[in-house]
């Protein structure tokens, strides 16, 4: 099955919009778009129809139908008519907007709009001024309206498509309630390419390319899906497996490694059941966080200092592969574990009265504990993230490496930053 993309045909007359049109179909195709355009060897050309049907075909098959419309009328469709080719795949396009099976957007070069508004009211003068004294007819008029100029060689033409485009009969007769005021009559005039650029990111809704987007979509995805593994329903609620079943075996530790800890039987019965089913590791998918990562995506740009840096995003991201390489490996070794912790820690389960248990049996399973739970609020935030909120990310909860208080405040003072890094390698004298 072939991917579908969003399909835009681009419809002007082809030689003074050469450039133009090659650089739309550029930046489009960059952001994931398919465009036609008939000049180019990737646009379908069968051999067994006639090109401007051809042409009138392809725009059928579009989401989009872009009009660029300049001086030059083009080639015509049907002369004694004086539709050129251009105007009759408008004309397609059109229809096809009625039916609500194509969205339309009309661009007019800025200077053939002056003009044709100049002209209008040289005509308006014309018509007041000197018909009602009969120096002039109204077919002098329309010569002098529409004569030829440097910029426009074939004015009536193009006046006259321009009026068709803007739907201004139709408009005039729903004024006067004599008809509906007719859909898709906006017109876009433009000087420059980031003119026309400016438009179509607010009509297609652009703020990111079609390739963030998928990769927003799947990352988002699979960090539900993550969930699903690290959560359960109780009384109709959604909770955290770690959060319910080892929150409260984990507040009652003291001490350290060395140490024993004081908690009610049933904290260790809830814990037992905890571990029994943990394991979760295996079952969490990072296809799309390393895509995300190593696409460069989520770099931040730095204006001042002119490069791509890791920001809030990024960061997340890579703390969040951090916590699931960490999980999978201490899940292995909890899941080795379970039947010897089985063993010792059965005689308690059942009593209500505080028991004494060893911190070092509680390592392990505190530690899976922990994160899972690092990972459960990384992927929230990361979702909130990629949906516009970023509020929730730049304060996530994280866990230490380890449970004891002691030991987690050793291991941080020992460890040396990222930042701590960069610096040394700066200042490093070899």
């Amino acid at each position: 099955m072939s991917i579908s993309k969003p399909k835009i045909f681009i419809s002007s007359t082809v030689y003074d919009f050469r450039d133009l049109r090659s650089a739309l179909k550029y930046w489009l195709e960059q952001l994931g778009y398919e465009v036609m355009l008939s000049e180019h060897n990737d646009f379908a050309k069968p051999l067994n129809k006639n090109s401007y049907d051809a042409c009138l075909k392809a725009v059928e098959r579009a989401d989009y139908f872009i009009l660029l419309v300049g001086a030059r009328a083009g080639g015509f469709y049907d002369a004694s008519e004086n539709i050129s080719i251009t105007r009759m795949e408008y004309r397609t396009a059109y229809s096809l907007l009625k039916a609500g099976k194509l969205k339309l957007l009309s661009f007019v070069r800025s200077d053939l709009w002056n003009i044709k508004e100049d002209r209008i009211a040289l005509r308006d003068f014309l018509a007041k001024d000197y018909c009602s004294q009969a120096e002039l007819s109204p077919s002098d008029v329309d010569a002098i309206a529409n004569h030829p100029s440097k910029f426009v060689n074939e004015a009536e033409t193009a006046f006259d498509f321009l009026n068709e485009i803007s739907r201004g009969d139709e408009m005039a007769r729903a004024i006067q309630g004599k008809g509906e005021r007719p859909i898709g009559n906006w017109i876009n005039t433009f000087t420059y390419f980031q003119d026309i650029v400016e438009t179509l990111r607010t009509e297609f809704n652009i703020s990111e390319s079609l390739t963030k987007i998928a990769l927003m979509e799947n990352l988002r995805r699979e960090l539900l899906a993550n969930l699903t593994h690290l959560t359960m329903h109780y009384k109709g609620e959604v909770h955290a497996n770690a959060d319910f079943y080892a929150s409260a075996a984990r507040r009652s530790i003291s001490g350290n490694l060395d140490s024993s800890s004081i908690m009610p039987g049933r904290y260790l019965k809830w814990l037992v059941m905890y571990f029994v089913v943990a394991g979760s590791g295996e079952k969490l998918s990072t296809q799309f966080v390393d895509q995300a990562l190593t696409s460069g995506e989520f770099l931040e740009y730095d204006r001042s200092l002119n490069v791509y840096k890791s920001g809030v995003v990024n960061n997340s991201l890579v703390q969040l592969r951090e916590n699931t390489d960490r999980l999978r490996s201490l899940s292995r070794i909890l899941n080795s574990r379970v039947d010897t912790l089985l063993e010792k820690f059965r005689p308690y389960m059942k009593r209500e009265e505080n028991i004494s248990v060893n911190n070092n049996d509680l390592l392990t399973p505190l530690a899976v504990a922990d994160c899972e739970l690092s990972i459960v609020n990384l992927s929230v935030a990361l979702i909130k993230a990629l949906d516009g909120d970023y509020e929730k990310l730049e304060k996530v909860r994280l866990y230490p490496s380890t449970p004891f208080a002691i030991e987690a405040e050793k291991i941080e003072k020992e460890a040396v930053s990222i930042d701590e890094i960069a610096n040394w390698i700066e200042n490093h004298q070899t």
